[in-house]
């Protein structure tokens, strides 16, 4: 190829990757489902990725088949297999970033793949400028873009199969070699160690772990199980119905807000009645796998849990048109129908204001959960809220609500746990909120 074209091509190829970095900068991963277009296409990224890896990894190959005086002609199709891999490495560059962006990722091993995808499309474009103009600063180039690829691999192979995947059943010394160290162990002998924790490796770890917290929840260790996500706690010892992990791993295997996602392997009956069951006693680590057994009553003692709202199956035509005229999502909190409904903004929380919440009046005895983090919600909206009668949850963090409105949710007799973090509520507001005697939660970060 002409140096002029490949000139043309490489600044082509800069323009195409130049804002990636920005966007890394200034919209990276937090954690959060967002523009299913994006969503959609960012999943391609597994498939795509492969296909520069193996372009780049046969660039070398050819050039040391190269070596030998019969194979010499191999060379030849070197320019372009290295233009292909450039191409292809700054189009899943984009693909992953989408999928962080997009799909409710975060942490420091998803934003270090990130920037090893976006330093790997660099040195690929650099390979494909120097090759056929300076040889021995294209070798040194390439010598660096596979050492990269091998790094941007294992942090992408970290992020599908776990942090500790390569390093789990290595011999001690290497692993001190390599700066590893084994998590603190939890008593052998109890139930959770036995029993849920090789739930959560199997089923949870891949995606709430130190590198990759979707929800900012963690899995990997009982601290950061209890300590839950960005909405709070997701286990509540003792009450199953009430822990947001357990409704998850129970919903239909079709919502949207069902665990584990990215069609993973789901829980199985046995492994869900595993989870309850530790919950049910309490959620520690200090009780034996035998002992547990005598802690939990038998299905015949136990009483039928009373309904949270009406069965919201006769509204479903109803649910279904809120939905799609306002922009908002109800979701089932189980598959029990009386379990009542979640009411979701995060996908576009800008959208959801105080007259969407006074629409919601055909369905406000059906909610039981509502979560309006970051929207456009003001004290007017919490009039409409106030109606929400059988309401237990309401995260309001981030939020224009102020005292004023914190004293509408005074008429919420239901209400358990409330979260006003980043909010103006002052004093006032907190003393009117703390009078409701059915509050076990009130989360207050950096409020006024």
């Amino acid at each position: 190829m002409p140096l002029r074209v490949r000139a043309w091509m490489v600044a082509l190829g800069i323009a195409a990757i130049f804002p990636l970095p920005i966007l890394l900068l200034q919209a990276p991963p937090d954690g959060l489902q967002r523009a299913e277009l994006a969503q959609f296409l960012g999943r391609f990224h597994p498939l795509a990725v492969h296909i520069p890896i193996a372009l780049l990894l046969l660039v070398p190959l050819l050039e040391c088949a190269a070596l030998a005086r019969e194979q010499r002609h191999l060379r030849q199709s070197v320019d372009f297999v290295l233009g292909l891999a450039a191409a292809a490495t700054i189009a899943s560059a984009w693909l992953g970033w989408m999928l962080a962006w997009s799909g409710g990722y975060e942490g420091s091993l998803v934003t270090r793949h990130m920037w090893g995808g976006f330093s790997l499309a660099v040195a690929s474009l650099a390979c494909w400028g120097l090759y056929g103009w300076k040889r021995s600063a294209y070798a040194l180039a390439m010598l660096a873009t596979v050492g990269l690829l091998i790094w941007t691999s294992d942090q992408g192979g970290k992020l599908t199969h776990g942090d500790s995947f390569l390093t789990e059943h290595a011999p001690d010394p290497l692993r001190r070699w390599l700066g590893y160290k084994r998590p603190p162990a939890v008593d052998p002998t109890s139930f959770y160690a036995m029993r849920v924790q090789p739930i959560f490796e199997e089923k949870c770890v891949l995606c709430h772990n130190a590198g990759k917290f979707k929800g900012k929840l963690r899995l990997d260790t009982y601290e950061h199980v209890m300590r839950g996500g960005k909405d709070g706690p997701v286990i509540q010892p003792g009450e199953p119905g009430k822990s947001e992990l357990f409704r998850r791993v129970t919903l239909p295997p079709e919502s949207k807000d069902f665990m584990p996602a990215e069609a993973k392997p789901a829980l199985s009956g046995p492994e869900i009645k595993v989870i309850e069951k530790w919950i049910v006693a309490g959620a520690t680590t200090h009780i034996a796998d035998a002992e547990i057994q005598g802690l939990l009553p038998s299905s015949e003692e136990k009483a039928p849990a009373a309904p949270l709202t009406a069965d919201y199956r006769p509204q479903s035509q109803t649910i279904a048109t809120l939905e799609s005229t306002l922009g908002i999502r109800l979701v089932p909190r189980s598959q029990n129908p009386t379990d009542g409904l979640i009411l979701r903004t995060d996908s576009a929380p800008t959208r959801c204001n105080d007259a969407t919440l006074e629409q919601l009046a055909p369905v406000a005895n059906l909610i039981v959960d509502a979560e309006l983090a970051r929207t456009q919600v003001t004290d007017k909206g919490m009039q409409a809220v106030a109606n929400f009668s059988n309401l237990r949850f309401l995260d309001l963090s981030k939020t224009a609500v102020t005292s004023a409105g914190v004293k509408e949710l005074t008429k919420l007799e239901k209400l358990e746990r409330l979260n006003l973090t980043q909010t103006r509520v002052t004093r006032a507001g907190l003393a009117a909120a703390k009078m409701n005697p059915r509050l076990k939660g009130l989360y207050l970060f950096e409020a006024h």
